[in-house]
């Protein structure tokens, strides 16, 4: 929680008009809660899982290094049009709302199965309630949507662009070992929810 917190705040401070906006504090509490709605992580150590190939790192530094590049853009670049109220802001702050709503859900209908590494439990079994009736990685599409519109928030156009490129680009490597472990130990199971269930994309992809 305090690297989430000081990622937003450490970049601004050459700008401290743009710390009284509201705009930085909203940021501050998604930060936090994104935090605190999951289990506990340490971004130092998420390499140690040999079954994880890195890709919990991966994730989390692509999260700080994306939302980082929005704060220095908003404070230098953009500013004070990136802290301008406009409907651009408002359909972000509710898409935000949406992607941490959507990562949350995910996290509560796994429950104990939830975690950040790439792992299997000794009771685990294929989910099928909540948002993973849907697809089969909401969490992932939550945080995508989560810290991307974080970017269109503050108007970072080309923090956009770079957590389009770079955010999927985790997701998808971190998805290709969880879903070639579960494939490992769960079988048929798993294959099955596979050929009923979308990836990422409700009834598309």
């Amino acid at each position: 929680m305090v690297i989430s917190i000081l990622v937003i705040i450490l970049p601004a401070l050459g700008n401290t008009e743009i710390l009284r906006a509201p705009q930085i504090l909203i940021l501050l509490i998604f930060g936090v809660l994104a935090t605190v709605l999951q289990p506990e992580y340490n971004p130092f150590t998420m390499s140690a899982k040999p079954r994880d190939r890195g890709t919990g790192a991966q994730i989390i530094w692509s999260v700080y290094i994306t939302q980082l590049a929005t704060i220095l853009e908003a404070a230098y670049l953009r500013f004070p049009r990136s802290v301008q109220w406009d409907i651009v802001a408002t359909i972000a702050l509710v898409s935000m709302t949406g992607g941490l709503s959507l990562r949350t859900w995910a996290v509560f209908a796994l429950g104990n199965l939830f975690t950040m590494h790439i792992s299997i439990q000794k009771d685990h079994s294929v989910i099928r309630k909540g948002p993973y009736k849907l697809v089969r990685h909401p969490s992932y599409l939550g945080a995508f949507i989560l810290y991307l519109s974080a970017a269109a928030f503050l108007h970072a156009w080309l923090s956009v662009v770079a957590a389009t490129a770079i955010l999927p680009f985790a997701f998808l490597r971190r998805i290709h070992y969880e879903e070639e472990l579960l494939k490992e130990k769960l079988g048929e199971e798993y294959e099955s929810y596979r050929s009923e269930v979308k990836k990422i994309l409700p009834g598309i992809w």
